[in-house]
Formats: C-alpha cells, sequence, structure tokens
C-alpha cells in the first residue's frame, strides 16, 4: 500500500475509532498537536455516525414508529457504532440490525411485548434491498432448448427475496404504513413463508409456501435444472410457476 493510501487508510480508521485516533497522532502522520487531532476526529465520528443513523431511519420507517423516535436514534446509533458504513452509498447501510434487535429483545424487559420486532426489521430490510435493486435482463428461455438439464442455473430475481418466520410480521408491516394510528391486532406465533417483491416500482411481502422457498433457496445455492428435477424434496413442477410470476432472474 503506498504511502498516501495508507494515509488516509488510517485516517477513515481514525474517525471510527478513538484507539486508531490515539496511534495516528503517535505515528506523526498528522502536523497537528494530539489534542487538535482529537477534537478534529470527533467532529468526523459524530457526523460519521449521525449520517449513518439518520440512513436507518429511512430504511426502517415501521420499527421507528413501533419504538418511538428515541429508542430508534439510540439503537441506531449502537448500531452504526459497531458497523462503519462499508459502501458510498448509505442506501445499502443497514444490514445487520436485526441482529441488535435479537440481542435487545434478549436483554431487556421492556421489550418483551415486541418478540416479532427483529423478524420485522428482517422483513424491512428485504423490502429496502429488493427496491433498489437493478432489474435483471429478460429472461432468455431459448436456453433450454439443446441444453442438458444438469448444466443450467435458474437464479431468483434480483428484485426479489424472501424469509421464513413465525410472527406474521407482513400484517404488522402493513397496518404501519403511515403514520395513521394502526387498529388494534392480535399478535400469535405461527408458520409465514413470505416472498418480498418488487412490482410496480413498489417492494412488499406476499404469503407463499415452504415448497417455494425450498425451490428458491435450491436455486440461489445454485442447484441445476436436473438437480431440481431429481430431488424428491422439491416441486419441480412449481419451477415454471415462478418463471411466470418473474421470480426466475436467469438462467446460467
Amino acid at each position: 500500500m503506498n504511502t498516501m493510501a495508507g494515509w488516509q487508510r488510517s485516517l477513515v480508521e481514525a474517525i471510527e475509532s478513538d484507539a486508531q485516533s490515539a496511534r495516528l497522532a503517535e505515528q506523526g502522520h498528522v502536523r497537528t498537536t494530539k489534542g487538535v487531532l482529537e477534537e478534529g476526529l470527533a467532529i468526523y465520528r459524530n457526523n460519521s455516525l449521525g449520517s449513518r443513523a439518520l440512513a436507518l431511519e429511512s430504511v426502517y420507517p415501521v420499527c421507528l414508529r413501533l419504538i418511538g423516535g428515541e429508542s430508534f436514534r439510540g439503537l441506531a446509533r449502537e448500531f452504526a457504532r459497531r458497523h462503519p458504513s462499508t459502501h458510498p452509498d448509505l442506501n445499502l447501510y443497514g444490514d445487520g440490525f436485526s441482529v441488535l434487535l435479537d440481542e435487545v429483545v434478549r436483554t431487556y424487559a421492556e421489550f418483551d411485548r415486541l418478540p416479532w420486532l427483529a423478524d420485522l426489521v428482517r422483513l424491512e430490510w428485504l423490502c429496502h434491498r429488493v427496491y433498489y435493486q437493478a432489474d435483471d435482463a429478460p429472461l432468455d428461455l431459448s436456453q433450454l432448448q439443446g441444453n442438458d438439464a444438469h448444466g443450467l442455473h435458474p437464479r431468483p430475481s434480483s428484485c426479489l427475496a424472501w424469509l421464513h418466520t413465525t410472527w406474521p410480521v407482513h400484517e404488522i408491516w402493513l397496518t404501519h404504513q403511515n403514520d395513521a394510528d394502526p387498529p388494534a391486532m392480535q399478535v400469535e406465533e405461527g408458520d409465514w413463508y413470505l416472498v418480498v417483491e418488487r412490482k410496480n416500482y413498489r417492494a412488499e411481502p406476499v404469503i407463499s409456501d415452504s415448497g417455494t422457498l425450498d425451490l428458491l433457496d435450491a436455486c440461489a445455492s445454485g442447484a441445476t435444472l436436473g438437480e431440481i428435477a431429481d430431488d424428491p424434496r422439491l416441486d419441480a413442477e412449481g419451477l415454471g410457476e415462478l418463471v411466470l410470476r418473474g421470480w426466475i432472474g436467469r438462467l446460467e
């Protein structure tokens, strides 16, 4: 790594870490006193944390409405503190927030009434991610002619994601899409198989079934058409329905 690139990387790490900022000063990478360096880095650090925390509000609006602004912003800043941004586009920031929510729900009694919160956040992330995905090229079914089924891999659409949950988070998500007071609802455990698809410039969940999610998992893991057809655990005939619905994005 050249000197400039090394210094830039050290500076980014120092913005994220008090310990790294101290090392940067000790190594003489900047021509200033240690106190001035730390004060300047603190300003950048707070701005960086604030920008990332604010980005999470747009990713998880339902969670924000449910737990309130003060609680959400505290959790968002904690997540931002633990997870530096690795991409210049903040629309891609926020994956893994559900892991923090899992920890919070397990740890704090105040969240006992929201055991489904982490799964709701997982659903919100999938909706957000699917919304910003680039479109696939039109599916070329001519590849099916003259090709060995064991040499073709059906891949799920880039504008698709799926989730198996024991909570009706799709209903919670739907009833909290605006700031109006939502109707009272009874949240009970069960089994839900959800597919998030982008349609008409909107990403939203639809209820599916375990067989469909098993097929999507197989396609995502790289199974060939032949392997899917030969696997008794999979509904190979359902693959045609996935193609018709636009849930298969390409053949490789």
